[in-house]
């Protein structure tokens, strides 16, 4: 693997570097509910985050029958269109500094695995490239490489994504483990003041990446015994507060941060 890509930040990023304030009251009740067992809320279910009703979720932690985790987050956006997303995903994917704007609390560190901040095309900077991030969720310092893929790659209509906003969609592998354990999908359809996310994290179908025994590691790890060891009910918790914190405060500073640099102005 190439050596990833960290910039040296030259930008004046102080004026968006605010206190976070808590998260919505809706999102502390459903932590406090806990884990739900009485339905499953799977991967191959995203599709229908694109109908009117999503999955039927708003906010919550659900463990699915076959012993894999959801985790459901919803953020209202206002003043934030799903192409300040878009652009915010592929500028801060090279630089720490920027990626603790959105956390100051838990991101530490960024890196890519490619040079895309040439890419016109703001999709195109995340779009096939890697992110390369450690980040504290919960009690854990995740060290973690997050690959992007295009909405198709996890069957989502394109022209259907396109005409509601975005879809951010990516699989998470814990970098020093050579194990994939997650896909995330962060769709961002407009509403009448900006706009509002819908992530989701589909956690425990795991991929070993070893080139010999990682179809072998795969199959034993992917019973519901051994998901249900390996992805914890409280990682699903830290999760879905780490994420309510981090995008709650990503929308109150995305604009600004749109307006000072989006576009070809950083």
């Amino acid at each position: 693997m190439a050596k990833p890509i960290s910039i040296t930040e030259t930008l004046d990023l102080s004026d968006f570097r605010l206190p976070m304030q808590p998260i919505p009251l809706r999102v502390e009740q459903a932590i406090a509910k806990g884990v739900d067992r009485n339905q499953d809320v799977t991967f191959e279910g995203a599709p229908l985050l694109l109908g009117p009703d999503a999955d039927g979720r708003v906010d919550g932690v659900i463990r699915n029958r076959d012993g894999t985790m959801t985790v459901a987050c919803l953020t209202e956006m206002p003043g934030v269109s799903p192409e300040m997303v878009d652009w915010w995903f592929g500028w801060r994917l090279p630089s720490s500094e920027r990626f603790r704007l959105a956390h100051p609390k838990a991101h530490r560190k960024s890196a890519a695995a490619l040079d895309r901040a040439r890419e016109r095309d703001p999709r195109a900077r995340y779009v096939g490239n890697v992110a390369y991030v450690d980040a504290q969720i919960g009690p854990d310092l995740m060290k973690l490489a997050i690959a992007f893929f295009a909405p198709s790659d996890f069957s989502l209509d394109p022209a259907r994504v396109d005409q509601a906003g975005t879809a951010i969609c990516g699989r998470v592998a814990l970098r020093e483990r050579g194990i994939e354990i997650a896909r995330l999908v962060h769709f961002v359809r407009r509403t009448n003041d900006g706009a509002e996310m819908l992530s989701r994290f589909y956690l425990g179908d795991m991929r070993f990446t070893a080139p010999a025994i990682g179809p072998l590691l795969s199959l034993f790890a992917n019973t519901r015994r051994q998901r249900r060891r390996a992805i914890r009910d409280d990682s699903g918790l830290y999760l879905l507060r780490h994420c309510a914190e981090e995008m709650n405060h990503l929308a109150q500073i995305l604009p600004g941060l749109y307006e000072r640099f989006g576009g070809d102005k950083a």
